[in-house]
């Protein structure tokens, strides 16, 4: 499919702000065997030099940093604007260079503009559990659940044809600066908004933090959120309104279970707001009497929202059969019913209350008193429509019990005993019916009902109800989950795993996708890089732990010459959590392969393969991985038997390995004297989840006072102090340290407990030896030179609707102009020859950048 969304904007922020031009100009002058290229510029400011052939693509990246700051830059570079660098003839892979006649590129000023999206489907975007209606008839949807527990809240508002029209939750960027208290601080320096990030693990703006939360009703002005026994009111722009509002205080004692989901209506004048599914009753309970007649099953409730914290008064108890007389189901843990199931109004403010007990629909007036009965069987969910007094009712067709039950949409005509089901619609999908709404389209009622991931529209044809189409439509085999980035260099191709067992592979250039797949079968794999030889290496399998192997863009095996099989391990030993976690995979310009994983639980390494297939002698962890079972049976080839790096805090992640071999992995931990970006001095989820990236020499090192206790022998090699929260370790053997990249899981603040280390970041390595390391919680993405440098820092708070330009727009304007480069939660960047690619995990996208350059000349080689 394709989304096109092409306004260009230049943005990002520089470590230096004068413009830069060439004092002297490039050239490259032969001296004997080698070239020598030379140039001065003008001010301080970030280059790069390569080697061009005569197509202009780079066989040698000769050097690249920031000339004229504080740190010196990178080899071959020097301190100072004028520079004079010898190239040996040979390519990136040490080999002599062909393609000629060739040229020197030197460029200096490096800037991003906003490219594209990829992917990012409006229509898609989690499990439905909420749908709500207003006066227009225009649709909202809420959404939570994700992939194995990857879970945040969205909610989006369609026209009401279903085409899309905006996103509510998470918040506009275009929100007034002091719209979101307890959810974002404006930081008027950056003129954007910082979210307060509640969780490493899932993105959590909102007071209600990790929990799930869905709509109830909607208007212009706003809507309104239930999450767990508290009610908020949001604008529409997804700012604050109202609450946390407790449905009751603390002294009245409710008693109720959690698993109880209590229902909610409101009453057409917003003054009122009506809850059912309440009871006092017990996780399993084999007697009426076990449930607490001061709570008791069957009663809805009504508060007056006008009055601050006033407790609901009962309003009306249905008329239960005498249990001893007639026995029938109970509420319990299982089936989450009480006998006063889901409530609606109409626009009169009579209330309507499924009885699922006495298999019928109650009418109330807004007196409390009761109007009609009218039977239906087992129903859920009900409607009226205003014209006709038509009842649209989502039914059981069984009674509440524990597992999925299919249910069915019926159309009852008349109220009490002239009430007469005219019409049925079956529905064949497990979960349709779990939210609904009654809408407008053409003048006509229809009715929205959702389930899991699918969404229908139901129409009245008089004696039939008919599922119609309209705008709201997924693509098909559209990315649901956005969790793990690596990017094809050279290919400019961009794949993506939801966090489980599926990949999507993006053309960066036009934005076309596919699900991977071998012979039009899905092809599972948990993790993947692409090599420097343009293969992947796949974690592959449909489980968290599985086989590590390499094969062809085409997903044909790609056998080493060593062991004649591409693949390198039948097993990898992982876990789930926040979908699976995987740590990351790295691979050297000669083949070798590096992967992370648990030699123990929750105790990670990193173990690797040469360019032949075998497996590398580490020097660390000799006998403490790869160990048998107990029959003798070692789940990786019996060579491996030792780390190239490790043992490692268990919150980790990403690995990468630069032209040179050396080796670099991200930890959440910080070195002395880390600067933190202004306005994040006192964030607890900066300073919680933010690490670094530590490069390694080729032979590996390892983490000194790690949770594992493994700690190894470090002899006399160099060790830095790092610290997280206060507790210290010591990385052996480094070459650098570059931090601020986050965001890593695990214990303390805003973690879920201490072995949750499934949410890690992924950041990346150009050619150049250049980083570009993200942050969930800055909302931006910063490159580094290969000394440590800042070059540049881009991106902003911005949520779907920012730079988002509708499919069949008339003109390429966006739905909100702001951010230049919007970036909602971004766990992940990557380098291509000519962009940058931002996984935003929130959005469920991926953000193309591009770079521009103040300066730039190409020289011929004299």
């Amino acid at each position: 499919m394709l989304r096109y969304a092409l306004i260009l904007i230049l943005t990002g922020s520089c470590a230096w702000s004068a413009e830069v031009t060439f004092a002297t100009p490039p050239s490259a002058k032969k001296d004997g065997d080698k070239v020598v290229v030379t140039f001065v510029i003008s001010a301080k400011s970030d280059v790069e030099v390569a080697v061009l052939d005569t197509k202009g693509e780079p066989v040698r990246h000769l050097a690249a940093g920031m000339l004229g700051g504080e740190k010196p830059p990178p080899e071959p570079l020097k301190a100072g604007l004028s520079q004079s660098i010898t190239w040996d003839g040979k390519d990136d892979f040490g080999k002599p260079a062909e393609g000629g006649p060739l040229t020197v590129r030197v460029r200096a000023g490096m800037q991003v503009e906003f490219g594209r999206f990829l992917g990012g489907d409006p229509y898609r975007f989690g499990t439905i559990n909420g749908l709500a209606t207003d006066a227009s008839g225009n649709l909202y949807v809420s959404a939570f659940r994700g992939e194995t527990n990857q879970n945040m809240i969205v909610v989006r508002k369609y026209n009401s044809d279903g085409s899309y029209a905006r996103t509510l939750l998470p918040f506009s960027a275009e929100c007034k600066p002091d719209a979101l208290p307890n959810v974002g601080r404006w930081d008027d320096k950056r003129k954007a908004f910082a979210p307060k990030n509640q969780s490493s693990l899932n993105p959590a703006f909102y007071p209600w933090g990790t929990e799930d939360a869905n709509i109830v009703s909607a208007t212009p002005d706003g809507i309104v959120m239930v999450s767990g026994r508290t009610t908020y009111r949001l604008g529409p722009n997804g700012e604050m309104l109202g609450g946390p509002t407790p449905m009751w205080s603390a002294a009245a004692k409710l008693e109720c279970p959690g698993w109880l989901i209590v229902q909610v209506a409101a009453s057409p004048d917003g003054k009122y707001l009506y809850y059912s599914n309440v009871a006092g009753t017990k996780y399993q309970p084999k007697h009426f009497n076990e449930t607490n007649p001061a709570w008791p099953q069957g009663r809805v409730y009504r508060q007056d929202v006008t009055k601050p914290g006033s407790d609901p008064e009962k309003f009306y108890d249905l008329e239960l059969p005498n249990w001893e007389q007639q026995k029938y189901w109970l509420p319990d843990a299982w089936n989450k019913r009480s006998a006063a199931a889901g409530i609606t109004t109409d626009a009169k403010g009579n209330l309507y209350v499924c009885d699922l007990v006495n298999q019928e629909v109650v009418e109330v007036d807004p007196s409390g008193k009761k109007v009609s009965a009218t039977k239906a069987p087992w129903p859920e969910r009900v409607h009226v429509d205003a014209k006709s007094g038509s009842y649209y009712v989502i039914c059981r067709t069984a009674l509440p019990k524990d597992g999925m039950v299919l249910k069915k949409l019926v159309k009852i005509s008349g109220r009490g005993a002239d009430g007469k089901v005219v019409a049925e619609l079956p529905f064949k999908e497990g979960g349709l019916g779990e939210a609904s709404a009654l809408g407008v389209m053409n003048g006509q009622p229809v009715l929205w009902i959702a389930g899991g991931l699918t969404m229908i529209c139901v129409k009245d044809a008089g004696n039939a109800l008919e599922v119609v189409q309209t705008a709201f439509k997924p693509e098909p085999e559209s990315q649901t989950d956005y969790n793990r980035l690596s990017v094809d260099w050279a290919r400019e191709q961009v794949y993506v795993n939801t966090g489980t067992n599926r990949i999507w592979r993006y053309d960066g250039i036009t934005g076309q996708d596919e699900l991977l797949k071998e012979k039009g079968k899905v092809f599972y794999g948990t993790d993947l890089t692409v090599g420097y030889d343009g293969l992947l290496y796949i974690r592959s399998g449909e489980g968290y732990s599985g086989p590590f192997e390499r094969r062809t863009p085409a997903l044909e095996p790609a056998p080493f010459s060593g062991t004649k099989s591409h693949l390198l391990t039948p097993y990898v030993y992982s876990r789930m959590g926040i979908g699976f976690s995987e740590h990351g995979i790295g691979v050297g310009p000669d083949g070798r392969a590096f992967f992370t994983y648990m030699y123990d639980w929750n105790k990670y390494c990193i173990s690797g393969f040469d360019g032949q297939g075998n497996a590398i002698k580490g020097k660390y962890l000799k006998g403490k991985v790869n160990k048998p079972d107990k029959d003798g049976k070692h789940p990786m080839p019996e060579a491996i038997d030792s780390a190239v790096v490790g043992p490692l805090p268990m919150s980790n992640g990403g690995v990468r390995v630069d032209l040179q071999n050396n080796i670099y992995v991200g930890m959440r931990l910080l070195p002395d004297g880390h600067i933190v970006p202004p306005g994040f001095e006192k964030d607890a989820a900066y300073e919680h989840w933010t690490g670094c990236v530590v490069k390694y020499p080729p032979d590996g090192g390892t983490v000194l006072n790690t949770e594992s206790k493994d700690d190894e022998p470090a002899g006399d090699a160099p060790k830095t102090s790092l610290a997280w929260a206060g507790q210290k370790m010591a990385v052996v053997g480094v070459l650098q340290i570059y931090s601020g990249v986050g965001s890593f899981s695990g214990n303390g603040w805003g973690g879920n407990g201490s072995c949750c280390v499934c949410r890690v970041p992924r950041f990346d390595l150009d050619r150049y030896g250049r980083l570009i390391i993200p942050n969930v919680v800055t909302n931006s993405v910063t490159i580094l030179d290969n000394a440590g440098n800042e070059l540049l820092t881009f991106g902003s708070y911005g949520n779907f609707d920012s730079q988002y330009v509708p499919p069949g727009s008339q003109e390429p304007k966006p739905l909100l102009s702001t951010p230049a480069i919007p970036l909602t939660w971004p766990t992940g960047a990557g380098f291509s020859k000519k962009h940058l690619y931002v996984n935003d995990t929130y959005s469920r996208r991926v953000v193309r950048v591009d770079m521009k350059y103040k300066a730039e000349t190409v020289c011929e080689i004299k």
